[in-house]
């Protein structure tokens, strides 16, 4: 375990900067849009309109996909430009524990970018109250109390991301870090020159994502087989991918 810990240290030190170069990205961005919607609007809208009609969501996904860029980057640079994973191998640990470290690394990644999210939610709160505030708006002032929760449920992009119960909750969590592990995966297979498996698994994940979401629009048994899928495939695909680097299918 104190191995595995030393691994995952030096797997999340080389990944914090970049990450943070990605969460500073993010956040600023996030604060353009919205100071720009706010100001657009007068400060006279629901905290939830501003957040999903101010770009905020895609400020996100921006953010999101630039994490699981840098996830590819990370172990494709490790065989290519720095040759640091045959040192890592070299080392006196086993070999899964390598890919398992990379996995948590990547994890604990993608948590603190869903952490930096809810944060800047509570930071445009924030800023939210003090213009109505500032402008001696009663009405948008007794409004603004307890406008965080509401805002949770009544923001379409919100209540995927940070649903209020905790069955729509795992859904969310599940789909968020299995994206996480299958790109680890993908990026493991594309080392491993098995481009025709990373494109299927690549096209299954994204549809079995999109047919997850919304949850409403299906029956108890049907999501519950599908959170199922979303736990299986990348429990799956983490499993293989400890099998490739035991094996040494991953190569430069």
């Amino acid at each position: 375990m104190k191995r595995f810990l030393i691994l995952l240290k030096l797997e999340y030190d080389g990944m914090f900067l970049p990450l943070c170069a990605i969460i500073g990205l993010m956040s600023v961005l996030q604060l353009g849009l919205f100071g720009r919607r706010l100001r657009a609007t007068g400060g006279h809208m629901p905290l939830a309109y501003l957040i999903d009609v101010g770009g905020i969501p895609i400020a996100f996904a921006i953010g999101f996909i630039c994490l699981l860029a840098l996830i590819w980057v990370r172990l494709t640079m490790n065989y290519t430009t720095s040759k640091s994973m045959y040192a890592l191998l070299a080392l006196p640990v086993k070999r899964g524990y390598v890919y398992l470290a990379k996995l948590a690394a990547s994890l604990l990644g993608g948590f603190m970018l869903l952490a930096a999210q809810m944060a800047l939610l509570m930071v445009f709160n924030a800023i939210a109250g003090m213009r109505a505030v500032s402008t001696h708006d009663e009405f948008e002032i007794a409004r603004r109390q307890g406008d965080l929760y509401l805002t949770l449920l009544d923001s379409n992009f919100l209540r995927m991301l940070f649903p209020p119960d905790l069955y729509s909750l795992a859904f969310s969590m599940f789909a968020f870090a299995g994206s996480i592990s299958i790109m680890l995966y993908l990026a493991a297979m594309s080392r491993a020159r098995k481009w025709l498996y990373a494109a299927l698994l690549a096209t299954a994940w994204l549809v079995l994502l999109l047919v997850t979401f919304p949850l409403t629009d299906y029956t108890w048994t049907v999501n519950v087989f599908k959170l199922l899928l979303l736990i299986i495939v990348p429990f799956v695909a983490g499993v293989k991918g400890i099998r490739l680097f035991v094996n040494g299918e991953v190569t430069g």
